[in-house]
């Protein structure tokens, strides 16, 4: 349910968001978008943090038919059998490391500047977001 603000216009609030995952009493994470590729290797996806009072035009109301889907159920994630194996581990352990694996959502943008290379960021296997889709089930499943 949406609230009311003063004058009567209606304001989609993060906290009533189905993408919204609270981490503490009025803030939480934004799963709306999957990561994008940047130019740099070994980089970890973090999700952007806002206030429960906040809100943007890609709400969606809590209890809406939607499903989150794991990344490690994804068709866009991709996870080598033993993990990732990063030089410098960020701000992760390195047991993370080994249930991370690569959303390969979007492809990279093209930049003004020739030869760029492009990364996709690391994200763990329990990790979501709403741009997820099932990995198609094989023959054999």
């Amino acid at each position: 349910m949406s609230s009311v603000e003063g004058g009567g216009q209606v304001m989609e609030r993060c906290d009533q968001c189905l993408f919204w995952k609270m981490a503490r009493p009025g803030e939480g994470r934004c799963l709306r978008r999957a990561p994008k590729p940047v130019p740099e290797s070994d980089r970890i996806s973090h999700w952007p943090t806002t206030h429960g009072g906040q809100g943007c035009g890609e709400f969606v109301e809590i209890g809406a038919a939607f499903d989150f889907v794991l990344c490690g159920q994804c068709r866009y994630w991709r996870k080598p059998a033993s993990g990732l194996q990063p030089i410098d581990r960020g701000d992760k352990p390195s047991h993370w490391w080994t249930q991370a694996g690569l959303c390969t959502r979007h492809a990279p943008n093209p930049v003004s500047e020739p030869g760029p290379r492009a990364f996709w960021r690391a994200s763990h296997v329990a990790d979501s977001c709403g741009e997820g889709l099932l990995r198609p089930k094989s023959g054999g499943e």
